[in-house]
């Protein structure tokens, strides 16, 4: 069913985007422009229970392959688009070897990020940092938000399915975000986590092993 979908929604999105660049900023452009963005956005949704389905049967694998973190964590803010944002990124200035499927790993940057720039004020900052601890060989990146942070009733079903913080009004999802974000990591071993920032806001830390001897190494 999903991929009877997913081709006329493609098709869709294509047309549209051809339309709204060929219409430019007629009215009619402008409405096409529109029908594009619902058919992504309609893409990303079955992308996403796409991704839960596997999650829940086992089935989501990742492709290990050694990655640069630190690369990883530059493509996934490029790649956010949060104009609206001050996005302060540390800790990325030199190599960070894991044994990581790249892409997974941005998925699940990228679905951090978008939290962050919806649920916090236009013109706040979001800070995005990369650590290494070399006594547990883990690396974390921390991506911490100024919104009203995450009510502490709501905390125990944040990695569930389906579930949309009351924090959430007016902003669009599946729900799916941190529960695939969740099974991602620990198909590497890892975790994804939550903390209340102090002094107000979130702070969601992806957390995975470094490669043999790289904590040490980066630790010098």
């Amino acid at each position: 069913m999903i991929h009877e979908l997913r081709n006329p929604l493609i098709g869709i999105d294509a047309a549209a985007r051809v339309l709204a660049r060929d219409l430019g900023a007629h009215p009619a452009g402008r409405r096409a422009a529109l029908v594009a963005e619902e058919a992504r956005h309609l893409l990303d949704l079955l992308e996403s229970v796409t991704d839960a389905e596997a999650a829940a049967s086992g089935r989501l694998r990742s492709v290990l392959r050694s990655v640069d973190l630190a690369a990883v964590v530059r493509a996934a803010v490029e790649g956010a688009h949060l104009s609206e944002h001050e996005v302060r990124v540390r800790g990325v200035e030199g190599p960070v070897p894991v044994r990581a499927d790249a892409r997974r790993l941005r998925q699940v940057l990228g679905n951090l990020l978008a939290n962050a720039g919806q649920y916090s004020p236009a013109g706040s900052p979001i800070d995005v940092t990369l650590s290494v601890d070399g006594r547990t060989r883990r690396a974390t990146v921390e991506v911490r938000d100024r919104g009203p942070g995450i009510p502490a009733a709501q905390r125990r079903r944040l990695f569930r399915k389906f579930t949309r913080l009351t924090t959430a009004d007016g902003t669009r999802g599946s729900g799916l975000g941190l529960y695939i974000s969740k099974a991602i990591a620990e198909d590497h071993k890892g975790e994804v986590s939550y903390r209340p920032a102090r002094g107000g806001g979130s702070a969601f830390s992806l957390r995975i092993p470094l490669r043999t001897r790289a904590a040490a190494a980066r630790s010098r």
